[in-house]
Formats: C-alpha cells, structure tokens, sequence
C-alpha cells in the first residue's frame, strides 16, 4: 500500500512539475516577445532622433517658423539621447531572452525618454519663455505608446505616472497649468494607458494560447483539444480504458529508401503522414506516434466514445483511399507506386501523458497495442492492406463487409488471433439486419 502510494504522489508530483514547466516556458515566451518589442521600439527611437532633428531644423527653416533655440545644452541633450537610442540598440541586438532582465529593461528606457521630451520642453522655456503644451502632450504620448511592446502592466503605470507627472511639473512651472487643461492631457493619458494594458494583457494572452493550441493540436483531434484547453492538462492523467488501435507501416520501404537521397525520404514521408495523420484526426482519433514508416493512432482516448472501433474501421478505409490518390500521382511522376499494411485491434490499455518535466508526451501502453502491431504484421502473410482482429470486427463490423480469414498464430503470444478482412463500409441500409442480427433483436 505504501509503494502504491508513494507511486500515486510521484506521479501528482510530475504532474505539477509539469505545470510549473509549463508555466516557466509561458513567462519565457513572453520575455522573449518582450526583448523583441524593445527593439523594435529602440529602432523607432531612433528614427524619431532623425524625425524630430528634421522637423526641427529643416522643415522649420524652410517653411519659415521660428526654431527653437540652439546651444551647448541642447547639443549636448540631443547628442546624449541620440548616443542612448544607438546604445540602446546595440545592447538590445545582443540580449537573449530572460525573464528578470525583462522586467526591469524598460526602466531605464521609460525613464530616459520621458526626461528627454521633459528636458526639451523646459530648455526651450527657459531661453524663449514659450512653452506649447500641445507639442509636450504629443510627445509624452508617444511615449508612453512605447509601452504597448512592454513585459508587464506596471511599465504602462510608469509610463503614464512619468508622463502625466512631467507635464503637469512643466504646466505648472512655466505657468501654463489649469486644472481643465491638466486634467483633460492626464485623463487622457490615464485612458492610453488602460487600452494599453488591457490590448497587451488580450494579445500576450491570445499568443499562448495559439501556441499551447497548436502543440495539442498535434496529436489531438480539434474537439479534444478544446476540451483540453478548457479544463487544463489534468483532463489528459492517466486512465485505464477499452480503446481500438491502428497500426500502419509501409511496404518496402527500406528498399525504396535506399534509391531515394535522404532529403527526398523525409519530403515522402512528410506528405504520406500529413495525409494518413489528417485523416486520423477527421474520424476523432489521435496520432500517437510516427514509427520511422509507421504510425500508430488510437480512439476512445482521451475522450470515451462507445463507436471507437467504427471510427478506427473508417479511418483506416479512407487511408486505403487517399493512398490510390497518392500512387495516381507517383506514377504522374514516374515513380514507384506505395504499399501500406493497417492492423486493427481492440482492446484495454492504459493512457497518459508519459515522460519527464523537460519532455513529455500523450500515449498509450498495453498488451493491444502490440497486437495492433501484430496484426498489421499479418497483412504480408495474408496478401491483404487491412486486418482487423476479431474484438474490433465484433465492436463495429456490422457496418463493415469483410471476410473471416480464421485463426492465426502470432509472435509472442501462445493465443491464436481472429482476424477478418475489411474491404468496405456497408450502406446503412444493409449495415442494420446485420447489427440487429448480431444484438440478438
């Protein structure tokens, strides 16, 4: 009882293990999307260095306005950004993501970018004793729409704290400032900020779900995976549960692979298994796994269907169909036509997801699973493409025409197996004499 349990804590205890690395993977994700906003806005800033000195010197030469005024000071404050925005850039182009680095890098750049709009503002005032509250709002703005690329909701708040608190320092300082006014710029730097947060909230939010939907989405029909992402990974714990399993490999295929360069035998590969695994998925089933030229697929996990077997039977005609359509195309192409065997089983097997924190996956481990493989193995003896043994023949071959083939010995087991053809799914008009006859109605 001891070791039972022990063994039951282990397996909860990988079990969060495998959430926290999940969750340690999602914060990465999201350090990672951060440090590329971050350059993405180092980039913008210093466009905008060259944008503003444009705006400033050329454009308002040319057009005639009055320029604001030049000197050592403002030199020197546009020369030193100019150096933190290329800095900035530099020291961006080598950072790798990190979650505590992401943190806190926006700091310094917050705090840089409003001081240096605050400082232009207040050196253009005290030389001229003008002062364009509209130009600092615009510029304060675009600051703190800087924050739309940032990690965490607390660097919008300090962008829109600095920039409410700037203007309203430099409003009241240069005599400018009127709670209307104020007010008004503030609350709409207030609102920025909230649109701000809650886009990047909604966008950071929808990234990791894309991301865990298209993992899921891998070995899972779309229904299941759904399921799985409404009710968490604990909807995939282990279960001990009557499943079919199908079971496929190629004929000949190490003979074919040694005529092929091994680039070709992948881009073979890769076709014949997005084709058979799509339709795996299209009658509920899941792809457990690719076996070099061999798949293997099961149904009735991780959802319970009582039709399990049928979904299995159709699944595996509709593969014997889709690879006619393959081979009419090989041999467009000239080459050799494909030969597939497809084993079919039903039977009690246990299934989870199984492996470490680091890398992990959803099977299934029993006695049917090797005489899946078994059966599909009986496909060369026979001279037939399908095989179903006798518990899946029983499950859903009322709806199926096939013929008995009778007992067969298999490797490994002293029990001889039943296995019966299967050459195609009955009309529904002679599939229901048969299912009435074998339910003994």
């Amino acid at each position: 009882m001891r070791r039972r349990d022990k063994g039951r804590q282990h397996g909860r205890d990988t079990t969060v293990a495998r959430f926290a690395q999940r969750r340690a993977n999602e914060v990465l994700v999201m350090a990672e999307s951060s440090l590329k906003g971050e350059r993405r806005v180092a980039i913008i800033r210093i466009v905008l260095v060259v944008l503003l000195t444009l705006s400033q010197m050329v454009i308002a030469q040319f057009f005639g306005d009055e320029r604001p005024p030049f000197d050592l000071l403002r030199g020197f404050i546009i020369a030193a950004y100019a150096s933190f925005a290329v800095g900035a850039l530099i020291v961006l182009r080598f950072q790798q993501p990190h979650a505590r680095r992401a943190k806190w890098l926006p700091l310094p750049t917050t705090v840089a970018d409003t001081g240096f709009f605050a400082l232009m503002a207040w050196h253009t005032f005290s030389r001229t004793k003008q002062f364009d509250p509209g130009m600092l709002a615009a510029s304060l703005g675009m600051v703190l729409a800087f924050s739309v690329a940032r990690y965490s909701w607390l660097h919008v708040v300090l962008s829109t704290t600095l920039s409410s608190i700037a203007y309203l320092t430099l409003s009241v300082m240069t005599g400018h400032f009127s709670p209307m006014r104020g007010s008004f710029v503030v609350f709409c730097f207030v609102a920025l900020g909230g649109l701000i947060v809650l886009t990047n909230a909604e966008v950071g939010g929808m990234f990791l779900i894309l991301r865990r939907r298209d993992g899921l989405s891998r070995f899972l029909p779309k229904q299941v995976v759904e399921r799985v992402m409404r009710l968490g990974d604990e909807s995939l714990q282990p279960v001990q549960r009557e499943v079919t399993i199908l079971f496929s490999d190629i004929r000949d295929f190490t003979a074919l692979s040694e005529t092929l360069q091994p680039r070709q035998v992948l881009e073979l590969l890769d076709e014949y298994f997005g084709h058979m695994g799509h339709i795996v998925m299209a009658h509920d089933g899941v792809v457990n796994k690719f076996l070099g030229d061999g798949m293997l697929a099961c149904w009735g996990v991780p959802d319970h269907r009582a039709d399990h077997a049928e979904l299995a039977m159709r699944a595996a005609l509709d593969m014997r169909a889709k690879l006619e359509e393959i081979n009419a195309h090989r041999e467009q192409q000239g080459q050799p036509r494909l030969r597939i065997g497809i084993g079919l089983h039903t039977g009690v097997v246990a299934a989870g997801m199984l492996g470490g924190v680091e890398q992990y996956e959803y099977t299934v481990i029993g006695d049917a699973v090797n005489l899946a493989s078994r059966v599909e193995g009986l496909t060369k003896v026979h001279g037939v493409d399908i095989l179903v043994s006798e518990s899946t023949w029983k499950k859903g071959g009322g709806r199926f025409s096939g013929e008995c083939l009778g007992q067969t010995n298999v490797r490994g087991r002293r029990e001889a197996v039943v296995v019966y053809t299967l050459e195609a799914r009955l009309p529904a008009s002679e599939a229901l004499p048969v299912l009435a006859a074998a339910s003994g109605t």
